[in-house]
């Protein structure tokens, strides 16, 4: 199978599993084509801790398309090493593989990614007595690059302040100024995010919360496959298909991070990642983008509106983080994370409702997840503020 072949059939029922902690982005800027860091994202999305031998071999064949398209791409040989251990077979080249990631600077390999392991597989209590370290990272992008960039957006940026600033307020979300990183407008690029988002995974502890709360454009890998593949980062070009998959965000890279290598017991992720602007068709998280963030334990997954709705906004504000800031101010930071979604969801649908539209925000958890409340001090319980 070519790879025009894979990156434009429907990839089915056989993806909706899986969160890999490897990066698709190539060593040195140019050195891969988006199309064989696509074609890596399509394998990575493959691979978790119950990743099947079909899944597995179906990676290996992916993977080695992608090395048809760049032989050199040192992530790709390092995966394809790492599926032939999974599978238990041929020795020899997988020494050889792991050889060549080596000498093409392979960052998975320098990492030591574990795609087939997660960072959270069950809930400790003893970790959850009381609350550790908070961290944040708040991504808000209204601004893109001028040449090849996307549509602005109009709230995104002061979407991202607001709630920022708010997760840092010592009377409503208790988080220290420093924990908190925000990343707005041309700070928001695409390496820029992964590294935050890789500082937070390598320094949050088991007893610690984690908030990633991320507003821009969400863009589906194929017209007819409504799954939100990639995000728009500032400095994301989208003219061509390809120089999207090389420059935007992967959605498995995000997931990946967070599954695989964060290993917080409280993460929650917050998406409003489906505006709409110019000349792009508004996309939501998918089910199988739930399904990735929330494998393991302890994460909790909110986006802003339903797979076939869009984000609404007036007031400078969009309504979902307007119903957020409005329900974590009301009660302080203390309001478990059940109760503030149902809070939010309804709020939100009344909004749009006054405009004759459709929003109704939608929450994904862990199987195994204890409640969250976002604004319990360092130091404290964990469900003190309540008390």
């Amino acid at each position: 199978m070519n790879r025009r072949t894979f990156l434009h059939a429907p990839f089915g029922v056989s993806i909706t599993l899986g969160a890999a902690a490897g990066l698709c982005k190539g060593q040195k800027a140019g050195d891969t084509s988006g199309a064989a860091r696509d074609l890596l994202c399509q394998a990575l999305e493959l691979l978790w801790e119950h990743s099947t031998p079909e899944q597995v071999e179906t990676a290996l064949s992916r993977l080695r398309i992608c090395l048809d398209e760049d032989a050199n791409f040192g992530d790709a040989h390092y995966y394809r090493a790492r599926c032939l251990e999974r599978l238990g077979r041929q020795p020899a080249l997988r020494k050889s593989e792991l050889e060549a990631a080596s000498r093409y600077g392979s960052e998975a390999l320098r990492d030591a990614r574990e795609p087939f392991k997660l960072a959270v597989p069950r809930i400790h209590v003893n970790d959850l007595a009381t609350v550790g370290q908070k961290w944040a990272l708040v991504v808000g992008i209204s601004k893109f690059q001028p040449r090849g960039g996307a549509d602005p957006l109009r709230f995104a940026a002061n979407d991202a302040e607001a709630f920022a600033g708010l997760l840092a307020d010592p009377k409503i979300g208790r988080f220290q100024e420093d924990r908190v990183f925000r990343l707005i407008n041309d700070q928001a690029t695409t390496p820029a995010i992964k590294a935050r988002l890789n500082t937070i995974a390598t320094k949050a502890k088991p007893e610690d919360i984690v908030v990633v709360y991320i507003s821009t454009h969400g863009s589906s890998r194929t017209d007819d496959l409504r799954q939100v593949s990639y995000l728009y980062t500032y400095d994301s070009n989208v003219t061509s298909r390809d120089q999207v998959f090389g420059t935007a965000l992967p959605m498995v890279e995000v997931s990946g991070i967070i599954s695989t290598r964060c290993v917080a017991q409280r993460t929650v992720v917050l998406f409003d990642t489906c505006h709409s602007g110019a000349g792009l068709a508004a996309q939501s998280l998918s089910k199988a983008d739930f399904d990735r963030l929330r494998a393991g334990a302890g994460r909790y997954i909110v986006s802003s509106c339903g797979d076939q709705e869009r984000s609404y906004e007036e007031g400078g504000h969009g309504f979902f983080t307007a119903s957020l800031i409005d329900a974590l101010s009301e009660r302080r930071g203390c309001i478990r994370m059940k109760d503030l979604f149902e809070r939010v969801q309804k709020d939100v649908g009344d909004r749009a409702k006054r405009l004759n539209k459709d929003q109704h925000p939608i929450m994904a958890k862990s199987d195994d997840a204890a409640e969250i409340l976002l604004g319990a001090g360092s130091g404290d319980k964990s469900d003190g503020c309540l008390a």
